[in-house]
C-alpha cells in the first residue's frame, strides 16, 4: 500500500488524519528526531517501503560488485572517471551552474599530474575522494564548513561575493528557500546560533550507527535542505555529503550516481521536500525518506544496467577485432574498445601506449592495421589527439567478413 502523507489525509473527508498521525507518531517503529519541522516534532515511521528499498539496495550492490569484478581494470578505472565527471556536471547543473564534461575532465587530468589550478578544482578534488573511500569528517559544524570551503566556496565567491558565508560558520542573514519553479517554500532557519544548534542535532543523527544508513542519510539530506545554512551552494554541499556516505556503505560507483538519479526524477525530489515542509504534514518526514531511498535504488539500477550493457558491447568489440586484426594489434584494439565504451572522450596516444606498455612508435605501427580497416576515429581534445573505435564500421566489417577456418565458431 502506498504511504499517504498527512497533508493528503487532512484534505480527504473519508480519512482520519488525526488518527493516522497518532498511530504513526506513537508506533514503536517510529524514530523521533531532536528537531521541529514547520512547528511540529519531526519523526519518521519505518514504513514497509523503506525496508523494501534497503533490501533492494543491498541486492543491487552485490550485482554491481559482481559486474565490476568482471571488467578489465582499465575499463573500470575509465568508467569511474566518466561517472565522476558526469556527477559533478549534473550536481552543478541542478543548481544552475554551467560546467562541461571536458572542463571537469581536464581538471581531473591536471589534478593527477599534481597541477592544482583552474576552475572547479575543489569539487573535483572532493569527489575524487569517493573512489578511494578516503575519510571526510562529517561530525561537527566546522567539518561541514570545511567541506563547503573545499567544494564550492571559490565558485560562490566568483559568482557573487555577497553570497560568501558571513557568520562564524554559516550565514547571518535571511535566505528564502524556493522550489524548482522559484516559488518560496519557507525561509531558511535563523539566526546563525539556531542554524548551528539544529545542524548539530542533524549531525548527531547522521553519525548514529544505530539507525540504518539510508535512513539517516535521507533524514540529514532533508534537514540540511530545511536548515539551509549557506546563502548559496547548499544543494551541491548536501548532495556531496550524501554521495560520500553512500560510497562508504555501498560500492563507490553508487556514490557517483546520485545527481544523475536526482536530475532524472527532479520533480519527485522537490515534491518530497515540499510535502514534508508543509505544516499540515505535521513533522512526518517519512515521505521524504521513502522518496530519497527510491531515488538511490533507481540510481543503482541505472548503474547496473549501464555496466551490463557496456560489458556486453565490450565483449562483442573484442571478439570482432580479434577476427579482423593481426595478433600483434589486438591489445591496442582492446584498449581502444575500453576507451570507447568506458571513458568519456576516447584515449590519447600517450595514454594508449602506456596502457599497452609500448613506445609511441610501436603503438602507431600496431594502429596501422586498424586504420586501414577504417576502425580508428581520431579527434582533437584541446591540443591533444584522442582515439576511439568506430563501432559502426566494426559492425559493418563483421557483417561482411566470412568466418575463416581459424575462427573458433568453426572448430
Amino acid at each position: 500500500m502506498t504511504y499517504r502523507d498527512l497533508r493528503k489525509l487532512f484534505h480527504d473527508p473519508a480519512a482520519d488524519a488525526d488518527g493516522a498521525y497518532e498511530s504513526r507518531f506513537n508506533d514503536p517503529r517510529t524514530l523521533h528526531l531532536d528537531t521541529m519541522v514547520s512547528g511540529a516534532p519531526a519523526f519518521v515511521f519505518m514504513a514497509p517501503e523503506i525496508y523494501e528499498a534497503m533490501l533492494e539496495a543491498a541486492r543491487l550492490d552485490k550485482e554491481i560488485l559482481k559486474l565490476e569484478l568482471s571488467l578489465p581494470g582499465r575499463a573500470l578505472e575509465s568508467y569511474r572517471d566518466s561517472c565522476l565527471i558526469d556527477e559533478i556536471v549534473l550536481t552543478n547543473e541542478i543548481e544552475g551552474v554551467r560546467s562541461t564534461r571536458r572542463e571537469i575532465g581536464e581538471v581531473l587530468e591536471r589534478l593527477r599530474e599534481n597541477d592544482r589550478n583552474g576552475r572547479f578544482l575543489g569539487i573535483v578534488q572532493k569527489y575524487a575522494l569517493l573512489e578511494s573511500r578516503s575519510p571526510v569528517a562529517t561530525e561537527t559544524c566546522p567539518d561541514i564548513r570545511a567541506i563547503y570551503d573545499d567544494l564550492v566556496l571559490a565558485e560562490v565567491r566568483a559568482a557573487d561575493p555577497g553570497n560568501v558565508p558571513d557568520g562564524r560558520y554559516f550565514r547571518r542573514g535571511v535566505v528564502h528557500v524556493v522550489d524548482q519553479a522559484g516559488i518560496p517554500i519557507h525561509d531558511g532557519l535563523e539566526p546563525e546560533s539556531r542554524i548551528i544548534e539544529e545542524l548539530d542535532n542533524a549531525l548527531r543523527l547522521l553519525n548514529d550507527d544505530g539507525v540504518e544508513l539510508l535512513v539517516r542519510v535521507a533524514l540529514f539530506h532533508f534537514l540540511f535542505g530545511y536548515i539551509h545554512p549557506f546563502y548559496d551552494g547548499n544543494g551541491r554541499t548536501n548532495r556531496f555529503i550524501s554521495s560520500y556516505l553512500i560510497a562508504q556503505e555501498y560500492e563507490p560507483l553508487v556514490g557517483l550516481a546520485l545527481s544523475f538519479a536526482v536530475k532524472n526524477d527532479i520533480n519527485k525530489y522537490y515534491k518530497a521536500f515540499t510535502t514534508c515542509e508543509h505544516a499540515l504534514n505535521r513533522g512526518d518526514l517519512t515521505p521524504f525518506v521513502i522518496s530519497f531511498c527510491e531515488i538511490i535504488v533507481q540510481a543503482m539500477r541505472n548503474l547496473r544496467d549501464s555496466l551490463v550493457e557496456r560489458r556486453r558491447a565490450f565483449e562483442q568489440c573484442v571478439t570482432a577485432t580479434d577476427r579482423l586484426v593481426p595478433p600483434e594489434s589486438r591489445d591496442v584494439a582492446e584498449v581502444l574498445a575500453t576507451a570507447t565504451l568506458f571513458s568519456f572522450e576516447g584515449i590519447s596516444g600517450i595514454n594508449m601506449a602506456r596502457a599497452v606498455g609500448i613506445s609511441r612508435q610501436t603503438l602507431y605501427k600496431r594502429l596501422e592495421p586498424l586504420k586501414e580497416l577504417g576502425l580508428v576515429e581520431a579527434f582533437k581534445v584541446g591540443r591533444k589527439t584522442h582515439y576511439a573505435l568506430d563501432r559502426e564500421r566494426l559492425e559493418a566489417l563483421v557483417a561482411e567478413a566470412p568466418l575463416s577456418p581459424a575462427d573458433p565458431e568453426l572448430s
